[in-house]
């Protein structure tokens, strides 16, 4: 085992790290500006950065964990690569046409992503699987490298996406065609819709596909760039990127199904969320008090996921790329294993403006890392949420200075003054003070939603915040849904990238087939789930170093659309078929009050989830490098606007150093406590101390 193991979390404003020192037991964090042009150029800088504060060598560098924003940035902003579609013929409008379905039924004005695929790039092929898995026609190989090559040599496109009705039943069609792509095109992208997502509704099967084609391109050269700059370095570790399922994967696995990396850098959050929670559990926390609100906020957006009683969720699928205001139905739904979490446009970067109505509004759009807020004097003129928090004092000029940036109060209210301000006639302080509150109800609004989409009641949860900049709204977003316990972990800025090293090693599987409970034999279950783990090459060989398999069974009551996952067991404990459809009358009863024992019950979507049983490293012996228990705690003062009903004006605000806090230390709000890579404000009404894992314990006042 070498020195040194590291963890990068690429987000849209910075990118984290967190560095591991076997040999000195330590742990280090840094954090730099994204370069969106080339995310890599920021990995090296913070490399080079690690290497002057604490002796980083990628020589004696064993592992090299990555979570990055590159594929939902591509596809939220249209950066990725064209791609050619092959389909079944007579269905060219699959993915225009989508699921006919309206969000909401009272707006005339519906907005959904813009389609990513192009007319003129679409190949129909004359074939068809039936339903039940029949070939009832082969495509024609002549006419189809004759069409391809045609189209590749008038654009030049070798990326491809090969989508057929029913493949999930029978691939032979779409197997067929892919592999003369590979032998007319040898330098082709390919993806093809069995492989990347082998479920039925096409609808969902062909778009996961095609945002696979869509990004294969870009996720294969940006591998390639940081293996060569890291190769050159001197590492010969392991490179692993998180998926969304939250279980990091070799870079050879990500670099053929980018798509699973979707949801990359929150599931890593969400990981991070559950170890603070554990490791600061109260004896009584059971039942709904069990449950962790796991809130990440950074420099563009806001994710937040319901942990029942500190288990992380893992969804059949996701819906990314909201269009509506953010609503369920207005985006792309992705086949693809997720943690269940919502996410809206509400982070420091978010730009604040007067809406139609004359009220202020926040987000979705941002001010990302460049040109960044208007306080980082890089040429924003926007006012931003992180402009307002800099302008209310909560946040310091100083503290900006160790992700090298040399932000500016003056450029801040100057913002807030010419877009916020003078149009609503307010002073600054009060228009600052409007746009941190809006984001607040923003972040709480969409939580409260996603509550009652999950059947969760979250006033007796703990609100667990990680990320640069929730730790400044984390109290008071859990005083809007009167929850009165929050943590502030160590080195929440980077929280993200520690919660890297908590993840396991592994893959998750699915695959739709549609098989009666009652019909299965005793140890049906069982013998699906094996040979969906051993036809599966990497997942073979996880099994053979000691992982586990986990099945998880998509089911449902005959006649039905949807399915409710059930977790069917673990290795040789996997239940039988009756066992199976007792967990599901339970689990179906547990959402929606009612079981009907006299049903058929059904199994649609077979999943097993294969990991291996430890995380990728053991944080809990390591000690934190910035600890200075023997210095002073308190900075001073700084001017703050709390607009929090003791008048109108300006207050002194004590400011106290993270890193001098030793447990047990107390402090009632108003206070802020700094550290090099977030600031936290306790507001009036909250007390916080300092718990033996140098985790930050809140309670409001509610």
């Amino acid at each position: 085992m070498e020195r040194f193991a590291i963890s990068v979390d690429t987000g849209g404003t910075f990118t984290d790290f967190v560095l591991l020192d076997r040999e000195r037991g330590s742990v280090t964090t840094s954090k730099v500006l994204t370069t969106p042009s080339a995310p890599d150029d920021a990995i090296f800088q913070g490399f080079d950065q690690l290497a002057a504060e604490a002796d980083f060598d990628l020589v004696h560098c064993d592992t090299f964990l990555h979570a990055t924003t590159l594929i939902t940035n591509a596809l939220i902003e249209r950066k990725g690569e064209d791609f050619i579609l092959l389909h079944t013929e007579g269905f060219s409008t699959m993915l225009e046409t989508g699921r006919e379905h309206r969000y909401n039924l009272s707006d005339l004005r519906l907005l959904f992503p813009e389609p990513i695929t192009r007319h003129r790039l679409k190949v129909a092929v004359r074939e068809r699987i039936l339903a039940d898995g029949t070939v009832h026609e082969t495509p024609e190989r002549e006419a189809v490298v004759a069409r391809v090559r045609s189209l590749v040599a008038e654009t030049g496109i070798t990326n491809f996406a090969v989508c057929f009705l029913h493949s999930f039943r029978n691939p032979a069609n779409e197997d067929a065609v892919a592999a003369w792509l590979a032998e007319a095109v040898p330098e082709a992208f390919i993806s093809v819709s069995h492989a990347v997502a082998p479920l039925q509704r096409e609808y969902e099967r062909w778009l996961t596909c095609a945002v696979n084609a869509y990004t294969k391109p870009m996720l294969g050269q940006y591998v390639q760039r940081i293996e060569r700059r890291a190769r050159d370095g001197g590492f010969d570790g392991r490179l692993m990127l998180m998926t969304s399922s939250g279980l990091p994967l070799p870079v050879e696995q990500c670099v053929e199904s980018p798509v699973r990396l979707i949801e990359s850098g929150p599931a890593a959050g969400v990981l991070a969320a559950r170890e603070i929670a554990a490791r600061n559990r109260d004896g009584d926390d059971d039942g709904e008090a069990g449950t962790v609100l796991a809130y990440d906020m950074g420099g563009t957006t806001s994710k937040g996921s319901f942990l029942a009683g500190g288990r992380v969720e893992v969804k059949p699928g996701l819906e990314v790329a909201r269009e509506g205001a953010f609503a369920a139905g207005s985006g792309f739904p992705l086949s693809i294993p997720a943690i269940d979490l919502i996410e809206i446009g509400a982070g420091g970067g978010s730009i604040a403006e007067i809406d139609d109505r004359g009220a202020i509004a926040v987000g979705p759009r941002s001010a990302g890392a460049i040109p960044g807020p208007a306080c980082y004097d890089q040429g924003g003129e926007s006012a931003t949420a992180t402009d307002a928090n800099l302008a209310l004092g909560l946040l310091g000029e100083v503290n900006f200075h160790n992700s090298g940036i040399q932000a500016k109060t003056a450029a801040a209210r100057d913002a807030i003054e010419r877009t916020v301000a003078r149009p609503l006639g307010l002073s600054v302080d009060r228009a600052a003070m409007g746009i941190h509150r809006t984001i607040n109800e923003n972040v709480a609004r969409a939580f409260r939603v996603h509550a009652a989409e999950l059947g969760i009641d979250y006033r007796r949860s703990t609100l667990v915040c990680t990320g640069g900049s929730a730790p400044i709204h984390a109290a008071a977003v859990a005083r809007l849904l009167y929850i009165g316990r929050i943590i502030y972990p160590f080195a929440a800025g980077v929280a993200s990238a520690f919660g890297l090293f908590a993840g396991t090693e592994g893959i998750s599987l699915q695959r739709s087939r549609l098989v009666g409970v009652d019909d299965l034999p005793e140890d049906g279950v069982r013998a699906r789930i094996t040979d969906m783990a051993a036809s599966h090459p990497y997942a073979a060989s996880l099994l053979a170093q000691g992982a586990e398999a986990t099945a998880k069974l998509g089911m449902r009551y005959e006649g039905q659309n949807s399915e409710v996952t059930v977790v069917a067991g673990t290795g040789a404990d996997v239940v039988t078929p009756d066992g199976a459809r007792e967990r599901f009358l339970e689990a179906y009863e547990g959402i929606f009050g009612l079981r009907f024992p006299d049903y058929r019950v059904e199994i649609s979507t077979w999943g097993v989830e294969v990991a291996m049983p430890a995380p990728i490293a053991n944080q809990s012996q390591l000690a934190y490098s910035t600890l200075a228990q023997t210095r002073n705690a308190e900075k001073g003062f700084r001017s703050c606007y709390l607009g929090d009903g003791e008048g109108d004006s300006r207050v002194e605000v004590a400011v106290f150093d993270r890193y001098a806090l030793s447990p047990g230390w107390e402090v009632s709000g108003p206070a802020i406590i700094e550290e090099r890579d977030t600031t936290i404000f306790i507001p009036r009404g909250t007390v916080v101390r300092v718990a033996p894992t140098f985790d930050l314990i809140a309670e409001n006042e509610l």
